[in-house]
C-alpha cells in the first residue's frame, strides 16, 4: 500500500501530468503539445512512405553493399529527406524548450531533490565515490542536453523529454505500467527480489513495487541525477523501493540473489562488449529457475532489411545514439543462448528476450 509522503513537491505552480512535474508555464506546454503531435505525423504518416521508398529503391537497383551505400541510395529520397528532418529538428524543440522551461524554477527544483533525498518510504544509495565510465560520459543519448548525468535537473528534463518521446503514450505511467505487467514471473512462481537494470526515473521500478507488493524491488542506475529523481518521485507515490547508483557492467550484488532481472532499452546505450559484461552480471545475480526480461530493439534480419537498418544507422548517426548500430547487428540473442539454458524470443520493432539459467 502506498503511504502520504512527508513532504510537498513542488508543483511549478502548475500541478502535474500523470506523475511529472507540469511545466511552470502554458505556453511551453502548448509549444511542446505541437512538438509531439509534429513528432507522431513524422512517425506515423512520413515513415511508412519512407520505409516504402527506401525498399522499392532498393530492390529496383539491387541490394545495398554496406551502410555507406545504403546511405547514399536512400539520403535523396522526398520521404526520407522530410522524415529525418522533421526528427532532427523535433527533437532538438523538445529538449531546448523543457530545458528552458524547468531552468525558470531550477532554485526551487533542485531544493526539492535534496528535501527528499533521505525521506522514505523509498530508499537511495549514491557513491560518492562513483566514476562515469568513458563511453557514458561522452554521450548526451538521445541529444539530451548535458546526458542523462551532468544536470542536477536531468530527472525533470528527462521526464517530460520522454514524454513528448512517447508522443503521449506514457503520460501516466501507462506503458511503463503494460511492461511490468507483462514480465514473466519464474516457473515456480516465487517472487521475492526484484532488479530493475537501468531504471532510469524508476517508473518501471515502482511498477514493479505495484506489481509485487511484498517483495524487496530494486532499481540501478549510472546517473545520479536521475536517481535522485526517481527517488523523489518514489516518496511522492508512497513507493518502497531502493535505488542505487551502480554500473550494469559491475553491480557489486550477491550471487544468485533476483528472482527477476529487468533490463530495458539499456544494451543498445552500451558498446557491445560492456553490454556482454552487463549480461554476465544479470546472469549471476540472477537465482536458478529466476527470469532475465530484455526489452531491446531488434536484431538486424537475414537478409537485411534495407529500411530497418537504414533507420537504425540514422538514431545512430543523428540522435546521439553511437551503440545501437553495433548492437542490431551484434546477435545478442546467439549470446544469450550461450549464457543461459532457456531463451525465449518474441520479434517486434521492440524483441523481448526471456531468458532462465
Amino acid at each position: 500500500m502506498r503511504h502520504t509522503p512527508a513532504a510537498t513537491p513542488v508543483d511549478a505552480g502548475r500541478g502535474f501530468i500523470g506523475t511529472m512535474t507540469a511545466l511552470p508555464a502554458y505556453d511551453d506546454e502548448s509549444y511542446l503539445d505541437f512538438v509531439e503531435g509534429l513528432r507522431g505525423f513524422a512517425l506515423r504518416k512520413v515513415t511508412p512512405v519512407a520505409a516504402s521508398q527506401v525498399r522499392r529503391e532498393a530492390e529496383r537497383r539491387g541490394s545495398p553493399q554496406g551502410i555507406e551505400e545504403l546511405r547514399a541510395l536512400s539520403d535523396p529520397l522526398p520521404a526520407v529527406a522530410a522524415r529525418n528532418r522533421l526528427l532532427r529538428s523535433t527533437q532538438g524543440m523538445n529538449w531546448e524548450r523543457v530545458l528552458e522551461s524547468y531552468q525558470t524554477r531550477r532554485e526551487e527544483l533542485e531544493a526539492e531533490l535534496a528535501r527528499y533525498e533521505d525521506q522514505g518510504p523509498a530508499r537511495l544509495e549514491l557513491d560518492p565515490d562513483f566514476v562515469y565510465p568513458e563511453y557514458y560520459d561522452s554521450v548526451h543519448y538521445h541529444r539530451q542536453p548535458g546526458g542523462y548525468h551532468a544536470d542536477a535537473l536531468a530527472g525533470y528534463i528527462y521526464h517530460y523529454g520522454t514524454k513528448v518521446f512517447h508522443i503521449g503514450g506514457n503520460d501516466h505511467d501507462e506503458s511503463k505500467i503494460a511492461n511490468a505487467a507483462a514480465v514473466a514471473e519464474p516457473a515456480d512462481g516465487r517472487v521475492s527480489r526484484v532488479l530493475d537494470v537501468a531504471c532510469a526515473i524508476g517508473s518501471t521500478t515502482v511498477a514493479f513495487k505495484d506489481r509485487w507488493p511484498e517483495a524487496e524491488v530494486w532499481g540501478v542506475e549510472a546517473s545520479a541525477p536521475l536517481l535522485r529523481y526517481a527517488h523523489a518521485r518514489a516518496v511522492r507515490l508512497g513507493a518502497e523501493v531502493t535505488f542505487s547508483q551502480r554500473l550494469a557492467e559491475d553491480l557489486r550484488l550477491p550471487d544468485a540473489h533476483f528472482d527477476v532481472v529487468y533490463m530495458s532499452t539499456l544494451l543498445h546505450e552500451m558498446p557491445v562488449e560492456e553490454g556482454r559484461r552487463a549480461l554476465r552480471e544479470a546472469h549471476r545475480v540472477l537465482r536458478p529457475g529466476g527470469v532475465l526480461e530484455i526489452r531491446d530493439m531488434q536484431q538486424a534480419s537475414s537478409p537485411i532489411d534495407p529500411w530497418a537498418d537504414y533507420s537504425r544507422d540514422f538514431d545512430s548517426r543523428f540522435n546521439t545514439e553511437p551503440y545501437a548500430y553495433p548492437f542490431v547487428h551484434s546477435n545478442v540473442s546467439a549470446f544469450l543462448k550461450e549464457l543461459f539454458t532457456e531463451v525465449d524470443i518474441t520479434p517486434g520493432h521492440m524483441t523481448i528476450w526471456r531468458c532462465t539459467p
